[in-house]
């Protein structure tokens, strides 16, 4: 599978998110070419402002990361916050590939920015953006939360 097969696999996710009227963010982790972590924005089913994607799916194999550090690629259809970086990073995962990130609310320019610690090559990580924006965008427009933000005009309606 190839970036994008592995985005779509994300926009499933963002569109569970969807329909729970959570913020329609969708993330796989990939170890190998193969899916070992799914999961979606919970925010505001489980009334959790932890409940990121990212930090749900990284939690779910938490073990199989420290084993394979610097190894697995995490694919999110929205640009990780600085939270969901951070863990990225503490948790070594080799890439973030993201979708979009229409508020510039996305945190990995960060990289660029770490503390001397984490500027070893052991904590550095690759980042690719832009992969199925189209669709990851359709998607995030349609949420509850993100009309909000349109009708506040904070976030791009089209791309």
């Amino acid at each position: 599978m190839d970036d994008e097969n592995f985005m779509e696999e994300a926009l499933k996710e963002a569109k569970v998110a969807l329909s729970e009227g959570n913020w329609p963010i969708g993330c796989v982790i990939v170890l190998d070419g193969k899916i070992i972590s799914r999961a979606h924005n919970q925010v505001y089913s489980k009334k959790d402002k932890l409940a990121h994607a990212e930090m749900i799916a990284l939690q779910q194999v938490k073990e199989i990361l420290h084993e394979n550090k610097g190894k697995a690629i995490l694919y999110t259809t929205y640009e990780p916050c600085p939270m969901c970086f951070g863990a990225s990073v503490l948790n070594r995962i080799k890439k973030v590939v993201c979708g979009i990130d229409l508020d510039n609310s996305g945190a990995m320019y960060f990289r660029d920015n770490l503390p001397l610690l984490f500027k070893q090559e052991k904590f550095s990580l690759e980042f690719k953006t832009g992969v199925l924006a189209k669709k990851c965008h359709e998607v995030f427009i349609q949420g509850e939360p993100t009309k909000k933000l349109i009708a506040n005009d904070l976030i791009k309606k089209v791309l």
